[in-house]
């Protein structure tokens, strides 16, 4: 039996790389896509990268054959790049989060397997439903815009067995910000309180999550944005309001 081959755009960072450790754990080939291939990125058997710059859509063109060629046919494609650019923050989160988005998927979707469990999965945020300020206008259009295509696809896509959900985090912590927050005793503090489950999640929990939506248990799961944000999203605001002015 042929391994299922699944490939992660922006797999070699943060919360991209936890997906593709899952991935590999589960006895699946990964093809990784980024911009840059790291220096401690050991490409072998079951992994290998393919270099893109999203910030081009000329880049993306001939990238789907090749990453097909090398595996063979995608069981599963993950979207979890994030505009880094030095450019035009909203031209940048446009393009890279948008127009390579669906790029990308249309340009995969004729090579997924035509047979077993198959799917999409895309790291949203909360900020697609909420706005923060800490986010420019032009992620929160970017992160919307997200979960629309979310459910565009899961309706187009369903038809050829291909399912599509996202995954809409809440601040957590990873590898590169762990030290930062946990050193930060009124921001941990905060977290707590905001919270309903007292803490804030992990890398991992969201990996788990996209590793959970890009496998056969979630086979009637189509057209969901999901929240990880440990209940935050079902508190009403005046009742956060009160509990942290001490009313």
């Amino acid at each position: 039996m042929n391994k299922q081959h699944a490939v992660v755009v922006g797999g070699t960072k943060g919360l991209g790389r936890i997906i593709v450790a899952n991935f590999l754990a589960r006895g699946c080939s990964v093809s990784v896509v980024s911009r840059h291939k790291p220096v401690d990125f050991a490409e072998g058997p079951s992994l290998r990268h393919f270099a893109a710059d999203l910030e081009t859509s000329e880049t993306l063109t001939g990238l789907p054959t090749p990453v097909h060629d090398g595996f063979g046919p995608i069981s599963y494609l993950v979207l979890s790049q994030r505009f880094r650019g030095q450019g035009d923050p909203w031209a940048g989160e446009i393009q890279v989060g948008l127009t390579a988005s669906r790029q990308l998927i249309e340009g995969f979707t004729p090579h997924f397997a035509d047979q077993g469990d198959c799917a999409i999965g895309v790291v949203s945020s909360v900020y697609a439903e909420f706005v923060g300020s800490s986010q420019p206008v032009g992620y929160h259009a970017v992160k919307g815009g997200l979960n629309a295509m979310v459910r565009h696809y899961a309706v187009t896509l369903g038809r050829q067995g291909i399912r599509v959900n996202a995954i809409m985090p809440l601040t957590y912590l990873k590898p590169e910000s762990r030290t930062f927050y946990e050193k930060n005793d009124k921001l941990m503090e905060l977290y707590r309180r905001l919270v309903p489950l007292g803490r804030l999640g992990t890398a991992e929990e969201s990996a788990n999550a996209v590793d959970f939506l890009c496998s056969d248990r979630a086979s009637f799961i189509n057209g969901q944005s999901l929240f990880l944000d440990g209940g935050v999203s079902v508190v009403w605001q005046e009742e956060i309001a009160k509990s942290f002015s001490g009313l």
